[in-house]
């Protein structure tokens, strides 16, 4: 399995690689992972060092040099090939002898035609939204993408919305896509404001006391959108229900750093950055709601692990977003502000509306699990190798 994604911080699909690595596990299909440096030992998360690593006296050495070239192929616009280059490497070189199977979890296989091979697409945003990804991000996709779809024997897709926009925009076999949906962890679930707090105090926080946006800080997630919904709520209730922004942070954020500054310096907007995993459960659950205003997602982890959590979530009605909240949210245009920001209110001062809507969220939620894209991700390998490759 390739699991480059593994590396930290998790991003969604290092979310997805680490959840489908550990129920797959708990099905007694234990992968070999792919983790970039090396494989891991019986699927666990740390790679193994290979044959040709450096001896411990020249460790140090060595990595003075490979920081070197880094610089150098990083000035020369050479990186990310070198560095796919050398991955793809130590992919063929390690390759597990009994392995039956490649699945590559991150869009782009390392390598083809020595097994039958499973790759996993979790949207196009690059061809919708060129404009929201790094110019050599969309440059690498539109180079490799088609290969991997042309070449891979099934492709798994996130939603049927994915579905659809594979097929509307890309050329492929409709009959070698398979849709299996993401799931959401047991840690996201309510709990008692007693128990979220110690948690919550770390980041000088109060459990139902401010409003959440979770992902990435870039583009596409729209994040302007629920800044200046939150800006046009009174002042004291700004004050008293802050937006928290939690997430790492990604690329062209310089406008909304200036445009949020003043609320930061004001105490109404809390920058929490990347949230380790012990505590983003409680993070979540300890909100009056989500705010998630992306333009574009392949699936919508972030509402999921919200709604699991009894959490109201206020959601875009792009993409895949509408048919993963369903009933368990808000669904809104990403671009209304004020539509934003009434919610936001009511969210804040209607107890009833949030139970209720708390109460469909996780009636919603209970549909997804990590289990049953497990389950159904063996299915398609089971398939695969029972009918051949193509």
């Amino acid at each position: 399995m390739g699991a480059v994604s593994l590396s930290s911080p998790l991003t969604g699909i290092g979310q997805y690689t680490r959840h489908l690595v550990r129920e797959l596990a708990a099905l007694g299909a234990t992968p070999h992972c792919f983790l970039g440096a090396g494989w891991s030992e019986s699927g666990s998360a740390s790679p193994h060092a290979g044959a040709d690593g450096p001896a411990p006296d020249n460790a140090g050495r060595a990595a003075a040099w490979r920081t070197a070239a880094r610089g150098l192929l990083r000035r020369s616009g050479l990186a990310h090939v070198a560095s796919r280059a050398w991955q793809a490497h130590r992919f063929r070189t390690g390759l597990p002898r009994e392995a039956a199977l490649y699945h590559e979890t991150n869009f782009l296989p390392f390598c083809y035609g020595a097994l039958p091979t499973v790759l996993t697409a979790h949207d196009v945003s690059w061809l919708r939204y060129p404009e929201t990804h790094p110019a050599a991000r969309v440059s690498l996709m539109h180079r490799q993408f088609p290969r991997a779809l042309a070449r891979a024997d099934r492709v798994i897709v996130v939603s049927d919305f994915v579905r659809a926009e594979l097929l509307a925009l890309c050329e492929v076999d409709p009959g070698k896509v398979r849709v299996v949906h993401n799931g959401v962890a047991p840690a996201f679930r309510p709990h008692a404001a007693d128990v979220l707090a110690p948690v919550l105090a770390r980041h000088g926080l109060v459990p139902g006391r401010y409003m959440l946006a979770l992902g990435t800080l870039e583009p596409r997630k729209r994040l302007s959108t629920a800044l200046r919904a939150h800006q046009r709520l009174p002042a004291a209730l700004r004050r008293h229900m802050p937006l928290v922004l939690a997430g790492i942070k990604g690329w062209l954020t310089s406008g909304l750093e200036r445009e949020m500054a003043p609320a930061v310096a004001r105490g109404e907007v809390r920058v929490a950055g990347y949230v380790p995993d012990a505590e983003l459960p409680s993070l979540v659950a300890g909100a009056c709601a989500m705010v998630y205003p992306s333009i574009y997602e392949g699936f919508g982890l972030p509402p999921l692990e919200a709604m699991a959590s009894g959490v109201p979530v206020i959601c875009s009605d792009r993409s895949a977003l509408p048919d993963v909240v369903g009933d368990g949210g808000v669904l809104l245009d990403p671009d209304d502000i004020d539509g934003f920001s009434a919610a936001m209110l009511r969210a804040c001062e209607d107890a009833r509306w949030r139970a209720a809507i708390g109460a469909r969220a996780l009636r919603r939620a209970a549909g997804f699990s990590w289990q049953r894209c497990a389950r159904e991700t063996l299915d398609v390998y089971g398939e695969l190798l029972a009918t051949g490759r193509g």
